[in-house]
């Protein structure tokens, strides 16, 4: 009997296991059968319709309520354990000792219930359905991106400075988005440019010259950035010559004005012009300037107050060009560059040009015919030995200083009827009072001719007579002049330029007499002038720097 309630009980178990197997396989089909769903609704609808099926069976998952506790069947034997009792089992009568255990009585056995968490409601992930055969695809829109100009510049002009006779600076202005230049040069009779270098600088050294000759270069505008662009080329022309011409007699205004001009171009930046008045007949009264404009010392060099004395302006040309020439050589006590640097040179080489012209092609070269009219009414003779200006005055004793009227109107003599008279008075003592007031004015000198003699100064006295010797002796020294101390002018120095220097301004100031012959000074004559002058002004400058 104790074995068949066990063999009972066994069985009942074994039912209630089978059950719940049965649950739990029931479930997983029952989720198979869904996935399976989704999927085959995802491939047989067209993509917009995929979505929606897709979302639909994800909302229909999510609303799946967790697995309730599994319970046996009222119709289905409850699972109970055995007691302690065992059960008769059909078989061979087997005779058990008897034990008596305490009977336990345990709860019906069930499975507990698989509680799955709860699912939140997300929102599905975005899918981008693939293009279906035959499916047009869109391009992507492009960004609007700022457009970024990279095309250089073109250089604008070239700019040449002379070191020496075999060396020359190029130069430009720095032009947009270049990232390098090409140089390029060619020489009087060449045919092709050669590339020189590529700088990245807007400057180029060139110092392979050949003196006396003319030289065109090209710089040519580079970005690099991405690829290669090319501005436009800019040229320009180096003349690698002597500018000012001393071989012939009679220099004039035109010839002046024309090297000026020259020089700027061959020296940018350490030579400057400025026109500070003009003459009676309309021409320019230049100061050319070299060195550094904003120096706080100047030296004031005047030439040619008297009309035959245009060698003067000459022998001045020649000087600024050849400081010029020389500006960065290195000398004894360093470069002249470095004078520059201190003292500023200021230069009227030609302070009459309207008295130059009538003495060097008479009373026709004067533009105004109300002037040439009155000219002629002088009836003055030659005038090749003119010394006034286009009106009849001696500017050299036109000048505020002790004034006093003196001689007529005419080729020389005439102090004009007042002080200050004439336009190109005016100016010279204009730039004189400016460079003064500015505190700058370390020295004066004014070139005259003929006599090779010098005037300096006494009776002034002080610190002024002390600095007027020392550029006196000094000069002297260079030039191998004698002493004027024995000359003596009709003027008595009335309205004179220098005596207004000394008087008036209070600065150093000497006058140099050049040449030993007749006025206007023969060509020929023009070498031994250039000998003993070519240093005077720069040891001046030396002096007072």
């Amino acid at each position: 009997m104790k074995w068949k309630c066990f063999m009972l009980a066994v069985v009942l178990l074994l039912e209630t296991c089978a059950g719940n197997d049965l649950q739990a396989e029931r479930k997983m089909a029952a989720d198979f059968g869904m996935n399976i769903k989704k999927v085959y609704a995802s491939q047989q609808l067209p993509n917009d319709k995929k979505q929606q099926s897709l979302k639909k069976a994800e909302n229909i998952e999510e609303s799946v309520q967790p697995a309730q506790t599994v319970t046996p069947s009222a119709t289905e034997p409850a699972t109970t354990e055995p007691s302690e009792t065992e059960p008769a089992v059909t078989g061979p009568a087997t005779t058990e000792p008897s034990a008596t255990e305490p009977s336990v009585t345990e709860p019906a056995t069930t499975e507990p219930a698989v509680t799955e968490p709860a699912k939140t409601a997300t929102p599905p992930a975005t899918r981008t359905p693939a293009p279906s055969e035959g499916a047009v695809t869109a391009s992507p829109v492009p960004i609007p991106t700022e457009m970024v100009d990279l095309e250089p510049g073109r250089v604008a002009k070239l700019y040449f400075c002379g070191r020496g006779r075999h060396k020359v600076t190029v130069s430009w202005k720095k032009t947009a988005n270049a990232t390098s230049y090409l140089v390029y040069r060619k020489a009087s009779g060449q045919e092709k440019y050669t590339l020189r270098a590529e700088v990245t600088a807007h400057k180029y050294l060139d110092k392979s010259l050949t003196f006396n000759k003319k030289y065109r270069y090209q710089v040519v505008a580079v970005n690099k950035t991405d690829g290669i662009r090319k501005a436009a080329g800019r040229t320009g022309t180096y003349n690698n010559r002597t500018i000012v011409q001393t071989d012939h007699q009679k220099y004039s205004y035109a010839e002046m004005s024309a090297d000026i001009q020259k020089l700027q171009d061959k020296y940018h930046g350490i030579v400057h012009t400025s026109v500070i008045g003009k003459s009676e007949d309309g021409r320019n009264l230049y100061d050319v300037v070299i060195g550094n404009t904003k120096a706080s010392k100047t030296l004031l060099v005047v030439a040619n107050l008297h009309a035959r004395e245009y060698m003067t302006s000459e022998l001045c040309m020649d000087q600024i060009e050849y400081y010029l020439e020389n500006y960065y050589t290195a000398r004894e006590g360093g470069s002249w560059k470095k004078t520059f640097d201190k003292i500023a040179v200021h230069y009227v080489p030609m302070a009459n040009p309207d008295g130059t012209t009538i003495s060097q092609f008479g009373i026709k070269g004067i533009r105004s015919a109300a002037l040439r009219k009155r000219l002629r009414k002088l009836k003055s003779g030659s005038t090749t030995i003119w010394k006034a200006n286009a009106r009849g005055v001696d500017l050299n004793r036109n000048y505020p200083v002790r004034f006093r009227k003196q001689g007529k109107r005419g080729p020389m003599g005439y102090s004009g009827p007042k002080a200050c008279s004439e336009s190109e008075t005016r100016a010279i003592k204009k730039l004189t009072d400016q460079l003064r007031s500015q505190k700058t004015l370390r020295g004066v000198i004014s070139y005259h001719a003929m006599g090779s003699i010098i005037f300096g100064g006494s009776g002034l006295g002080g610190t002024l007579q002390k600095n007027t010797d020392r550029l006196y002796y000094q000069s002297r020294r260079l030039t191998g002049y004698a002493s004027a101390a024995g000359y003596h002018s009709s003027s008595g120095g009335d309205g004179n330029f220098l005596t207004y220097i000394h008087e008036v301004t209070k600065v150093p100031g000497i006058t140099l007499e050049v040449g030993r012959y007749t006025c206007p000074g023969p060509a020929r004559e023009y070498p031994s002038v250039w000998k003993c002058n070519k240093m005077v002004v720069i040891q001046a400058a030396k002096l007072f720097r």
